[in-house]
């Protein structure tokens, strides 16, 4: 059965084969030590799914195209939600998140953490340090009321961890605290790189 990808879900892969050509050594090792890749905005033939590999270094980052048959799992960040970072500080912001989002967002709306947090809670392995942000994703397909938006970022703004929020639109991801403080124009980012929208809801 065909596996389903979306930007940011984290992709359990078949080991380091599915990257194709040989790779750096130390993208080879981490996928030895943990078989996992995060889903990439970048245009990508049919077949293949664009995905980044982590290194035990903040500045390790691989981009590479996996076949999709190398994907053995797929986990998209609403199925993370209910889990807890390791670090305090990171699982109460967490739970502070959620307890707002199921208060302001309707119950179906879609949403859950990524980047450090989001690798984390889907492998099992520590990828967060006291610095790091509480990254989260809102699946916005229909219009979210721009108070609504302004609320959220004030709120998040107050939360003893520092939350950074993308919403996913029909146009891209798009900043939540860029949409709450610009009301557009605003960047959005696609498969084909950032670019400028006024309204990331507005038709194509």
């Amino acid at each position: 059965m065909a596996v389903t990808t979306r930007p940011h879900d984290l992709l359990r892969l078949s080991g380091a084969a599915a990257l194709g050509d040989t790779p750096p050594g130390w993208v080879s090792a981490s996928i030895a030590a943990c078989p996992w890749g995060v889903v990439r905005r970048a245009p990508h033939p049919p077949g293949l799914v664009p995905v980044g590999i982590r290194g035990p270094e903040r500045w390790q980052r691989h981009a590479a195209l996996v076949p999709r048959d190398a994907v053995t799992r797929s986990v998209p960040p609403e199925e993370l939600r209910e889990r807890r970072p390791w670090l305090p500080l990171l699982a109460v912001t967490l739970s502070a998140v959620t307890l707002l989002l199921a208060a302001e967002l309707e119950a179906d709306a879609a949403w859950g953490p990524i980047g450090g947090v989001g690798f984390e809670l889907a492998t099992g392995k520590p990828a967060t340090h006291p610095g790091s942000d509480l990254d989260l994703l809102i699946r916005a397909p229909r219009r979210i009321d721009r108070p609504l938006v302004t609320r959220l970022a004030a709120v998040f703004a107050a939360l003893p961890g520092k939350v950074d929020c993308q919403l996913e639109t029909p146009s891209g991801g798009v900043g939540l605290t860029e949409w709450a403080r610009t009301g557009g124009p605003v960047m959005a980012r696609t498969e084909h790189g950032p670019r400028l929208v006024d309204d990331p809801w507005a038709p194509a």
